[in-house]
């Protein structure tokens, strides 16, 4: 018995080190000697979820509730196996359970309010987080996580100014206390991501979030060593960091891979901080990233060990290429572990961090007076804004029978994020459907199906025609997702947050973007894409222009081509453009030497 408490000890010391790989092999070792063991299970689930093999960690942890069904440690963390897999609907189910047997248990509560809000059932999470704040009226972690909550698909109009009246209201109560936080990115574990899906001006409470981190977990305002003072060394190239969890195969490697790639080597020595565990095997787009940089580092999620794995390389510059998507990079942002530490438009809304220096985005993309939006010194660029690479289409495309689509309609497909379908838009939408008898408008489900339902309720109650002509597609794999959109009449863009890399992928097909320009630049993208070029006949104004237009490019065939040949024959100037390597070059040379004379 000794002996196997000495190797149960191994296992848990490699765990709480970080080195969970290890940790794994020695709880199996363990759990070969004494089989169905459950701390051994949920310990070995933890290091799994961590690892990002969720499958394997809800396998394990799935038969040992089997056998252990009252076991509230094992329900509660296969639920956040089932969350880490994205089944969040299953996670939900057994928090549920979990919450049954400890129905008094904050930390279960807690992770079955997240969940709901994942999920988009809002009034639900707000019960559940009432009474954790209610048990324990001093616990941070869920007096955040009560501030944060948003909903992911709004009922209304109305509904967004009761939430983001009940935030702004939730963070004064907050501001007027004392709170302790210790590493939030595990323990609040969420950004404020579906802020900026309002429509409204954020950077003030995207300020008032950080000031009460900063106030709460005085820890995030850490300083580097190599970055008091800063001196560079003479001769030696910058060295330039860029980090995120999103690089491989997603919309931010898409969009900034060509930049990363193209910048000049003999000026900048990359550094590539992937925010998560290596799948460089799985994911080509990482491995091809990887073969382009000096440096290509898979960080841990745990904070504080990403902290300093970051620091310890001394980044002259660190680009965060989407803060606010999740919480680990979020939360390095407050550290000051570069002498300039730059946010751009992956996720386009100002951070409200301190230790943010600058913001990065373009004249064609901003709006009068845009420094008012940013908390950060804000850089606006002349000219373009990526350097991107067009997908390769298939020469061949499915037929309209192969998505049940019926020939004779006309397909309005918008294929963005269901989160971004602000209530105003159901009027042009309807709209669309009252002017063209033969319209048919394809939507794709979300990344939770529930999303959908929502949706399909709040067009219910907008018009009968919407809940009759309106599709919501499952999602659909990379090839089916190129045919959709090339056998598309007319591409629908969302007002208020639109495409960025759906807007390339569909004007790399030669397909027309409808856009409305919105106030702010997550609205303003598409726009500035017709701006570069010169196609600014393209940018209706108003609602009642969207809607005009669309309605011409989908009923006008003659039209439509026009316009098609128009876009293609000017590819040259938004794809494969290397202008923005060379104004990020020059930009971030002038920024170091800025910082050298400032520290």
């Amino acid at each position: 018995m000794a002996k196997l408490e000495k190797i149960f000890q191994e296992a848990l010391q490699y765990q709480r080190a970080g080195k969970l790989e290890t940790a794994v092999e020695v709880y199996k070792q363990f759990l070969s000697v004494v089989p169905g063991q459950p701390d051994a299970i949920n310990n070995m689930g933890v290091c799994l979820i961590e690892l990002d093999r969720s499958n394997e960690a809800i396998k394990i942890l799935s038969d040992a509730v089997d056998i252990y069904s009252r076991d509230h440690e094992l329900l509660n963390n296969l639920g956040n196996a089932l969350q880490k897999s994205k089944r969040i609907e299953d996670a939900v189910a057994r928090f549920h359970s979990a919450l049954d047997l400890q129905p008094d248990n904050i930390t279960i509560l807690l992770n079955l309010s997240r969940n709901l809000l994942r999920l988009g059932e809002y009034d639900r999470a707000l019960s559940y987080l009432e009474k954790a704040r209610d048990l324990s009226p001093e616990n941070a972690n869920v007096a955040m996580v009560d501030t944060l909550a948003l909903p992911v698909v709004y009922n209304s109009a109305e509904e967004i100014v009761t939430a983001r009246e009940r935030l702004t209201s939730k963070l004064a109560e907050m501001e007027n206390q004392t709170w302790k936080i210790v590493d939030p990115a595990t323990t609040v574990g969420q950004t404020n991501f579906f802020l900026a899906y309002q429509g409204a001006n954020d950077k003030d409470i995207q300020s008032r979030v950080a000031a009460l981190y900063l106030k709460s977990c005085p820890d995030l305002a850490f300083v580097a060593d190599h970055c008091r003072p800063y001196k560079r060394g003479v001769g030696r190239r910058i060295k330039l960091g860029f980090v995120s969890a999103f690089l491989g195969k997603h919309t931010i490697g898409k969009l900034f891979q060509g930049l990363i790639n193209g910048l000049d080597r003999n000026q900048f020595e990359i550094i590539v901080f992937h925010l998560g565990p290596d799948r460089r095997l799985e994911d080509k787009y990482l491995a091809s990233l990887s073969d382009h940089v000096d440096h290509f580092l898979c960080v841990s999620s745990r904070y504080l060990q990403a902290r300093m794995t970051i620091s310890e390389m001394e980044p002259d510059i660190i680009y965060y290429t989407d803060i606010g998507m999740e919480p680990v990079s979020y939360f390095l942002a407050f550290n000051r572990l570069a002498p300039v530490q730059c946010a751009c438009w992956g996720h386009p809304v100002t951070t409200g961090i301190p230790n943010v220096d600058y913001f990065i985005s373009w004249q064609i993309h901003e709006p009068k007076a845009a420094s008012q939006h940013y908390s950060e010194e804000l850089i606006l660029f002349s000219g373009f804004c990526t350097n991107y690479h067009p997908p390769s289409f298939a020469s061949s495309i499915k037929g309209r029978e192969a998505f049940g689509f019926n020939p004779d309609v006309n397909l309005y497909v918008c294929p963005q994020s269901l989160f971004k379908f602000h209530p105003m838009f159901d009027d042009m939408l309807v709209d669309i459907l009252r002017q063209d008898k033969k319209a048919e408008i394809i939507l794709l489900d979300g990344q939770q199906s529930n999303w959908g339902r929502l949706l399909k309720n709040r067009f219910s109650r907008s018009s009968v025609e919407l809940t009759k002509r309106l599709s919501i597609l499952p999602r659909l794999s990379s090839n089916d997702y190129f045919h959709l959109i090339k056998l598309a009449d007319v591409i629908l863009d969302t007002p208020v947050f639109c495409g960025g890399n759906t807007s390339f992928e569909a004007l790399a097909a030669g397909k027309v973007v409808v856009t409305l320009p919105g106030q702010y630049m997550r609205g303003l993208f598409t726009s500035g894409i017709y701006i570069q070029l010169g196609l600014e006949d393209l940018i209706p104004n108003t609602p009642a222009g969207y809607v005009e237009l669309a309605v011409l490019l989908a009923t006008n065939a003659k039209e439509r081509i026009k316009q098609e040949k128009r876009i293609k024959a000017r590819w040259t100037l938004i794809f494969n453009n290397k202008e923005t390597v060379f104004s990020h070059e020059e930009f971030f040379s002038e920024a170091l030497a800025a910082a050298e004379t400032k520290i």
